[in-house]
């Protein structure tokens, strides 16, 4: 038997012995679901762990296993599992109603915080989900340019709209020059006018970015970025470039910052300053619960101005959970407790813990990356500089599912975007940092089989 073979054995045999009820329930779910799950970046293999409760950085699964939260919900929970602040928000809102069919002072709340504090945005709407934001915002990008196409960047994900749900992974056999990617399906369904109508770019090359845009300039109505995508950085001089190509051309730069908010307080425009046309917002904003927004200047926005006519209107976006009532108080709560000194904090926690798994790395002669910014951290499991799609797939992509597995069975929960929170607290991240030696020390003989370049001989 291989080593490799040896150690995935024993991994998944400590995992079955941990969480015997998590397998339980997985089995009864596959009767009702298919593949037993509703979500995709929630499965892996041999099934999932069931949680039950959270608090603080910690979580707690059905079978009683404690685990400290790097995880928080791919970056939802900013401020951690049940804050007192955000309970109170939700209590208090329960007591006037969940949904009540009409406008609520609370959303008019949640806008103002974010236009305050986000330096592109004026006006704002709200939507249930970052899918959903995402969707409203690209119509809008037509909308206000006359124009069809989109482009967006190679490997970036941007939720499950049709448009974007586009060279999110795509096979590098078929993916094209990396100076001028192919534009291929991530998902079955997407048609072929969908494909023609999106334009996939390479992250971290103005020079390709600007020969695309110059073939398609009359066609483009907007580019869509994520400032930092899947964990690695634009770097700032590419987002002004892609920020002045833009401006040449007429075509709208929109920042997908459903996860970058966390940068700062007025997310990664206000980190990089570049200011975009349109951003889009999730996740955190919510504190917990389903939300969406996306805002702009006034006179972009000015398409959704109502007119007595209502069939008039440009744009007729509606939902029964825009604004969800719930969802903007626990928002604003968030917001409120997020100052300038929490930021700090949790960016020096995330510090600490890159610096911790770099060391630890380099004491055991394994060669990879150990980077993030803010207050998110990563393991690139390569020796090459990660900065887009292509240098991304040079990962050794089997070594982070064994970590994330290993680390479960050590009391770590990372997987998707690992990340530190408001609640993480120093003790947390040294018995994380105690955790992955470990996971590191019990991995290397597999790396060195599956991957020998990785290890310092």
């Amino acid at each position: 038997m291989s080593t490799e073979r040896e150690y995935a054995r024993f991994l998944e045999q400590e995992y079955l012995k941990l969480n015997p009820c998590s397998r339980r329930l997985y089995e009864a779910a596959c009767k009702v679901m298919k593949g037993g799950n509703t979500r995709t970046a929630l499965f892996y293999f041999p099934y999932p762990v069931y949680m039950k409760r959270g608090e603080g950085s910690h979580i707690w699964d059905v079978d009683g296993n404690e685990r400290i939260d790097f995880n928080y919900n791919n970056t939802v929970l900013i401020l951690g599992h049940n804050h007192p602040k955000i309970v109170k928000a939700v209590k208090q809102q329960l007591e006037y109603g969940t949904v009540l069919g009409g406008p609520t002072e609370a959303e008019i709340k949640l806008a103002e915080k974010l236009i305050e504090r986000i330096p592109s945005v004026e006006m704002v709407r709200f939507t249930p989900s970052g899918t959903e934001a995402i969707l409203q915002a690209l119509r809008l990008a037509r909308s206000y340019t006359g124009r069809e196409k989109i482009a967006k960047c190679e490997g970036a994900y941007h939720g499950t709209y049709d448009a974007v749900d586009i060279s999110v992974f795509p096979p590098l056999k078929e993916a094209g020059p990396p100076s001028s990617p192919n534009s291929i399906p991530f998902n079955e369904g997407v048609t072929k006018g969908v494909l023609d109508n999106t334009i996939v770019m390479p992250y971290n090359n103005a020079e390709a970015v600007e020969n695309i845009v110059k073939k398609h300039k009359d066609e483009l109505a907007a580019i869509l970025i994520e400032p930092i995508q899947r964990g690695y950085p634009a770097k700032k001089e590419f987002l002004e470039a892609v920020r002045e190509i833009t401006e040449r051309y007429g075509i709208l730069l929109i920042f997908d910052e459903v996860i970058t908010y966390r940068i700062s307080s007025g997310g990664a425009q206000e980190f990089f300053k570049v200011t975009p046309d349109i951003t889009v917002l999730g996740k955190l904003i919510g504190g917990g619960f389903p939300i969406g927004a996306y805002g702009a200047n006034e006179e972009i926005m000015e398409t959704f101005a109502f007119t007595k006519d209502i069939l008039k209107t440009r744009l007729k976006f509606s939902g029964t959970f825009n604004a969800f009532p719930v969802a903007m108080a626990a928002g604003l709560a968030t917001l409120k407790e997020l100052t300038p000194k929490v930021y700090e904090c949790m960016n020096q926690l995330a510090e600490n813990m890159r610096n911790g798994l770099a060391k630890i790395l380099e004491d055991l002669g394994i060669e990879v990356h150990a980077e993030g910014i803010g207050s998110m951290f990563h393991i690139w499991w390569t020796k090459e500089e990660v900065f887009d799609y292509r240098s991304l797939m040079t990962s050794a992509l089997r070594l982070d599912a064994y970590f994330d597995l290993d680390s479960l069975n050590r009391g770590a929960y990372y997987r998707g975007h690992p990340n530190v929170s408001a609640v993480t607290t120093k003790d947390d991240v040294k018995k994380a940092l105690r955790a992955a030696e470990q996971s590191f020390a019990s991995l290397k003989s597999v790396i060195r089989e599956i991957a020998p370049h990785l290890i310092v001989h």
